[in-house]
């Protein structure tokens, strides 16, 4: 095993950026593997230094660097790293970093201050995310995957993806197609589905 990784430490070490660049814009997933591995400690350096410390509850700078892999793994094999040089591979890597924090950040701070009929079901979901089975990144993106596809209905999975993400009912019934009334009803349907699917689930 040591040897394996000592190997793999070695060939990154003798690959320079520009040729993982140019691999990677030729579909080489091996190639952003090898980014990720040779300048993790980098972009974790980086994300610690803008993670505030109420957010080191929910995550960490390795949940971010996992985001990042995944989501440079997926622009290689989609083709669409648009990225010509490193410094426009780092502004790419650096902004998907950014983003996750973001993203992530909202997510919290939208459980933090959910109050009222819907308070429970964000205080189970903020509750499963910070004491979940400990797998960072994955489990979070694991987590709210198994949340939304509980659901069987297409638009009731829609309405649950807009409610995490802090949209108000008014702006998810343009976005469904629906009046705001009908989406309060149904948004109470999914409600009541949820709290059954989590407490079935703890």
């Amino acid at each position: 095993m040591k040897a394996a990784n000592a190997t793999v430490g070695s060939l990154s070490r003798a690959v320079g950026i520009d040729e993982l660049l140019t691999r990677m814009r030729h579909g080489d997933r091996e190639a952003a593997g090898q980014f990720v591995l040779r300048y993790g400690a980098r972009l974790r350096r980086r994300v610690r230094g803008k993670l505030r410390p109420a957010m080191h509850r929910l995550f960490d700078s390795q949940d971010i660097l996992s985001t990042v892999a995944r989501r440079l793994d997926l622009a290689v094999l989609r083709g669409v790293l648009k990225a010509e040089t490193p410094g426009q591979l780092w502004e790419y890597v650096h902004s998907i970093a950014d983003n996750a924090l973001v993203d992530r950040g909202r997510l919290f701070a939208r459980l933090e201050r959910t109050e009222g009929r819907d308070g429970p079901i964000a205080s189970r979901l903020r509750g499963r995310l910070q004491h979940g089975d400990q797998d960072g990144d994955a489990a979070v993106d694991m987590e709210l995957d198994s949340l939304i596809s509980s659901l069987d209905d297409g638009t009731d999975r829609q309405i649950l993806s807009l409610w995490l993400h802090d949209v108000r009912h008014g702006e998810i019934a343009r976005d469904v197609g629906m009046t705001p009334s009908a989406v309060r009803k149904r948004w109470q349907r999914i409600r009541t589905r949820l709290e059954t699917t989590l407490s079935s689930e703890d």
